[in-house]
């Protein structure tokens, strides 16, 4: 097993990805490899499905850890790096009927497949889910053959009222963090436990560990990490949190990896 000096561990959209940005940067790439160079990890952290992440960067795709699902997913090399992290069956159909029964849009990343309702279809269709060729539909939730990793609520209304029920219902046993303006997601894990299972099966010190995120979702790594950044553009109500900023992420990564 290779031994790291450190290891970076990066959300997606809004950190690699500014907001409105589809394709990672080559600048991003050429500092994956220049890291590699001298003995620095990057783990890929997303609440992205996993069909959907590794495509972004093929480029470096054999280089890094791919973290997906808020972590449900690790990858490596394409071969699965910890055990997923599932939903129980029985809880999965409670969560799935109670975002229909509240009009939000349930959303099941599975280990083969996203699941969505047939009935959502309609309304999902647009947001690009389907062109990418890895949602299914279902009937009913026994229709679903696959492991229920992750579960995002997608609340074209009333966000705020059905997040804090499904936190009521379901954080004592899963995280529930926003991932966006319409969406949460309920997961087994939490982008931080990723990162300390990724930094112990590489055996990195959690002290020569940096985080980069910009949602809720991303608080846990933060604070999971020797160190965490909060991106310049993160929501207004993050800012409480007490992270240095980063506001250039390839620059500020440049310059930790110079320095060691």
């Amino acid at each position: 097993m290779n031994r790291y000096k450190g290891m970076f561990v990066c959300d997606v959209d809004g950190t690699i990805l500014p907001h409105g940005q589809r394709e990672v940067s080559p600048s991003f790439f050429s500092l994956v490899h220049e890291a590699k160079e001298r003995g620095f990890l990057f783990c890929i952290s997303s609440g992205r499905f996993h069909l959907s992440l590794i495509p972004l960067f093929e480029q470096v795709e054999d280089e890094v850890v791919f973290s997906a699902s808020n972590g449900c997913r690790i990858l490596y090399q394409g071969q699965e790096l910890i055990p997923n992290h599932t939903i129980h069956a029985s809880d999965a159909k409670q969560i799935t009927d109670f975002l229909l029964e509240q009009g939000a849009i349930p959303l099941l990343s599975g280990k083969n497949a996203i699941h969505l309702p047939s009935a959502s279809l309609v309304q999902e269709q647009n947001k690009g889910y389907l062109a990418k060729g890895f949602t299914r539909t279902f009937e009913a939730f026994s229709d679903i053959d696959d492991e229920i990793l992750q579960i995002t609520g997608v609340c074209r209304q009333n966000k705020q009222d059905i997040l804090v029920q499904s936190r009521r219902k379901w954080e004592d046993s899963y995280h529930v963090a926003t991932t966006g303006k319409e969406l949460f997601d309920i997961c087994p894990t939490s982008k931080g436990d990723s990162l300390v299972a990724v930094s112990s099966h590489f055996g990195i010190p959690i002290e020569q560990t940096y985080a980069f995120g910009d949602d809720e979702n991303d608080i846990s790594m933060l604070r999971a990490a020797g160190k965490g950044y909060l991106m310049g553009g993160a929501h207004e109500n993050l800012q409480k949190h007490a992270f240095e900023h980063c506001h250039d992420l390839v620059s500020t990564v440049h310059a930790i990896v110079l320095s060691q």
